[in-house]
């Protein structure tokens, strides 16, 4: 073997696995307390994903895709260090705030220039986009920490603009082709934020476990 690394067990926070691995992911071996409880052969297998039981059920390995390293999976729980682990991925979306928010400035400027001439509405009309504004930095701020309260915040509010939009266009209040063109935006928008709901979902699973911090958790050379 030319590599090993440790990967913590979630719902063991103190206890880990040692994977050891040749160059190419030819090879790949699975230790708990210094017993071998797995071995796979082939990494086109760990492309795809393979299984096997154990005492801690089952382990699952999957090479991940960027960076390309092995994620390891105990009875449906990530280790901490894995690439795919949920809360890492829960802080990728956080981009899609950031975006939803510039929209958000955008949409807000036009609805307030409808209300012109109008002071109490386009005030109203002002403060309104503003609480939506905020809402949007504070889902995309603790979304990029990885926290699921603050993704399951943004997707409301998404959503809730989304169906008052759509309502004000079925009803005839208000209609255009840039207001048309918005909703189709945010139509693609709340796809992307229900695919993502089950890494949030995934997320607010793996985080019922506390994990301590562990240093000795690079890659060495044996």
């Amino acid at each position: 073997m030319d590599f090993e690394k440790k990967y913590p067990i979630t719902q063991k926070p103190t206890e880990y696995l040692v994977v050891q691995w040749t160059r190419g992911y030819k090879e790949v071996a699975v230790y708990y307390h210094d017993q071998l409880i797995g071995s796979v052969q082939g990494s086109a297998k760990l492309v795809k994903g393979t299984s096997f039981t154990s005492d801690l059920g089952l382990i699952s390995l999957k090479l991940s895709e960027k960076p390309v390293t092995l994620d390891v999976i105990v009875d449906g729980y990530h280790s901490r260090v894995n690439v795919s682990h949920p809360v890492k991925e829960l802080k990728r979306t956080g981009t899609y705030f950031w975006i939803i928010s510039a929209f958000a400035v955008i949409a807000g400027i036009l609805e307030v220039g409808i209300f012109r001439g109008w002071d109490e509405v386009q005030t109203i009309a002002l403060g309104i986009n503003l609480v939506v504004f905020a809402l949007y930095i504070i889902s995309a701020v603790f979304v990029g920490k990885g926290k699921p309260w603050a993704f399951y915040l943004g997707f409301s509010v998404f959503s809730f603009c989304t169906l008052i939009s759509l309502l004000v266009l079925l009803t005839g209040m208000a209609w255009g082709f840039l207001l048309y063109i918005f909703m189709a935006v945010r139509i693609g928008g709340e796809v992307i934020l229900i695919l993502n709901l089950k890494t949030a979902n995934a997320a607010v699973k793996h985080l019922k476990y506390q994990d301590p911090f562990i240093e000795d958790l690079l890659d060495s050379k044996l």
